[in-house]
């Protein structure tokens, strides 16, 4: 009987353990007040070690969907606050470290909300027994291995984009540092320089090829006119996700990019100006080039007319803290080619 106890206690702390649900016994008392538990995930870790995932939030505030818009295909009903991801040593059970998540910049409120869906779509969160419009619990925490390090410890957050689009962040487990993480993106878009951020558009929810590597196209539509080729993989040394990215114009249009100088900025839209009768707004431009934080990407589109005919002008560009500025046009191959030998008096246009 003294040999038979033991044994029963470490099967049952080992199905505890491995059951993916609310293991939060020891757990919610080193959590702050206010704090709700979302879901907890066991590591399958390749020691002996046992290690648990929280997420939880900060007093999260409910949300019920009017299932009228397409975020609602990513949040539908949901939890709005400041959210979390803990990783417990449940045998102690010992707060090992707490990584604040970090919504997508475009879509996060000030007060750093997040909202974390209870109710939604099959789609981007996995559902595992949808109703017979779609819709169910998700389940948030289905770890697996996005690194390819050969432990399922990550999982992925979604925030809206647009119509069928969504960003997602790979948090979960790192077993080098033995502690829960938001892991970065490091963003590499044609020209620009590289960009570090812990979201990538339509990448973590498309299969990889292999653990930790992603190679596919897409298109994101909403009146762009390119291809995007995406190629990912997953930097060891680094700790950090490195991503490609290169837009190709569709048939019939044309992409130019400029490198120039906040100084030559004003001449440099006067002199795009000079190509068309009207629809350049140099002086919102050039205000919102000032006002978009160094090394960001950002966009624009604008309407102006050339030869007589509305033309659409979209815009990606990327200012340096230096003040150096990087811009690529992907228009109409006509107006395009008229713009080239203007634009080259005030940047390396090519």
């Amino acid at each position: 009987m003294t040999r038979t106890l033991p044994i029963l206690v470490w099967m049952y702390l080992t199905t505890a353990l491995a059951r993916q649900g609310p293991v939060t016994h020891g757990v919610s008392d080193l959590l702050p007040s206010g704090a709700r538990i979302i879901e907890t995930a066991s590591v399958p870790a390749r020691t002996a070690k046992a290690r648990l995932l929280v997420l939880w939030m900060q007093a999260p505030r409910r949300v019920t969907s009017e299932w009228d818009s397409a975020a609602d295909f990513v949040y539908g009903d949901h939890w709005l606050g400041p959210t979390f991801l803990s990783l417990f040593d449940p045998s102690a059970p010992r707060l090992i470290n707490t990584v604040t998540i970090r919504g997508n910049q475009e879509s996060s409120d000030d007060n750093g909300a997040f909202a974390i869906p209870f109710f939604t779509y099959n789609g981007f969160y996995y559902v595992p027994h949808p109703d017979k419009d779609g819709k169910g619990k998700p389940l948030l925490m289905r770890l697996q291995d996005m690194t390819g390090e050969g432990v399922a410890g990550h999982f992925v957050l979604f925030d809206h984009v647009a119509s069928g689009i969504a960003a997602g962040s790979v948090v979960g487990y790192s077993s080098r540092s033995d502690s829960a993480v938001q892991y970065a993106v490091e963003r590499t878009q044609n020209r620009f320089s590289p960009v570090m951020q812990p979201w990538a558009v339509e990448v973590f929810d498309r299969k990889p090829e292999r653990a930790g590597y992603w190679k596919f196209t897409w298109e994101a539509g909403h009146g762009e006119w390119e291809w995007i080729d995406e190629v990912v993989h997953f930097d060891a040394a680094r700790q950090l996700f490195v991503e490609k990215l290169t837009t190709r114009p569709y048939p019939g249009f044309a992409q130019v990019h400029c490198d120039l100088d906040a100084a030559s900025l004003s001449s440099f839209l006067e002199r795009m100006r000079s190509v068309t009768s009207d629809g350049i707004e140099s002086d919102w431009l050039q205000g919102l080039i000032a006002k978009t934080p160094p090394n960001t990407i950002a966009a624009a589109g604008m309407v102006p007319t050339f030869d007589g005919t509305q033309e659409t002008l979209s815009l990606a560009f990327q200012r340096s803290a230096g003040g150096a500025i990087g811009i690529d046009f992907t228009t109409d191959s006509r107006f395009a080619a008229a713009l080239r030998p203007q634009l080259q008096t005030w940047c390396a246009a090519n």
